[in-house]
């Protein structure tokens, strides 16, 4: 017998059988992703501008006086009627009050001269704290968006008010503290109602809104993403693989997204698609 012949006749039929199983056998299906999806929907897409502002007495009175105190009419915490007298001096002048308020500072006492103008102190500080405002500090990228006359929603607590910028500042300050300096516009709320139980000096939170787009078509931010050079993409779905599509966005809120270009209404987008998403990729929609 000729073993050569028979081995080599065996190694034959081997390669033909892996070669025929490599063609003709079981293959392992390609994994498919299962994805959530949304519709492209034409919203109300309202972008607002978040920040913190500090309550404010719209209106303040700072009183300056001179010569040796006669009369100290008034204490911290008293409330005053417009006109009233605040402070007596021995030569007959008198500090009055130019609305109804509140005094809320004092630095005089009866018998001793008045310092004010030495010191810088006003003799009596008074607000009105039935009426308060919010005061604003603006960064330069906000500053570009935030005009006058724009709506605001103030919440502090459990409490929600109405309210619009009333002022922006003509120019940003620098201040100067321990971590360095800080530039910021100045800019006023007010209330659209006067509002009860709010004290001057606390911080209350401010929600600006600075553009609106009605019947805008729009996408949950959830389907928004960026590729290396920033620019926007969803994938939306076409014959059962995920699809790139660039898009151009315009304006945001917290939840929606402006679709300028690149969709239409109706198409359906991937919702918060994983890495594993790939244009091309197999997928089936939830």
């Amino acid at each position: 017998m000729n073993w050569k012949k028979i081995l080599g006749f065996l190694i034959v039929i081997a390669a033909v059988v892996f070669i025929g199983f490599s063609v003709f056998g079981p293959k392992e299906k390609a994994k498919v992703s299962t994805v959530s999806t949304t519709e492209v929907k034409e919203k109300t897409v309202v972008e607002t501008l978040s920040t913190t502002g500090k309550l404010e007495p719209i209106e303040t009175q700072e009183a300056y006086g001179q010569g040796v105190v006669s009369e100290v009419n008034v204490a911290v915490g008293d409330t005053v009627e417009k006109d009233a007298t605040l402070v007596s001096y021995l030569d007959g002048t008198k500090l009055k009050a130019n609305f109804a308020g509140t005094v809320t500072a004092l630095n005089v006492k009866k018998d001793e001269a008045d310092l004010s103008a030495q010191t810088a102190k006003p003799s009596v500080s008074l607000a009105d704290l039935s009426n308060l405002k919010v005061a604003i500090s603006l960064s330069k990228s906000d500053a570009s968006i935030v005009k006058k006359d724009q709506v605001v929603t103030l919440r502090t607590g459990n409490e929600t008010f109405k309210g619009r910028v009333s002022a922006i500042d003509p120019v940003a300050t620098t201040t100067t503290g321990a971590t360095g300096s800080d530039t910021s516009l100045g800019g006023t709320i007010v209330f659209d109602t006067p509002p009860a139980g709010l004290f001057a000096g606390f911080e209350i939170d401010a929600d600006i809104t600075t553009n609106t787009a009605d019947n805008a078509l729009t996408i949950p931010v959830e389907a928004l993403l960026y590729d290396k050079e920033n620019k926007p993409f969803v994938y939306t779905i076409k014959k059962d693989q995920a699809k790139k599509v660039m898009i151009e966005t315009g304006i945001q809120s917290d939840n929606l997204v402006q679709i300028n270009k690149g969709l239409t209404k109706g198409e359906k987008v991937i919702l918060t698609p994983d890495d594993s998403i790939k244009n091309g990729t197999r997928v089936t929609a939830k």
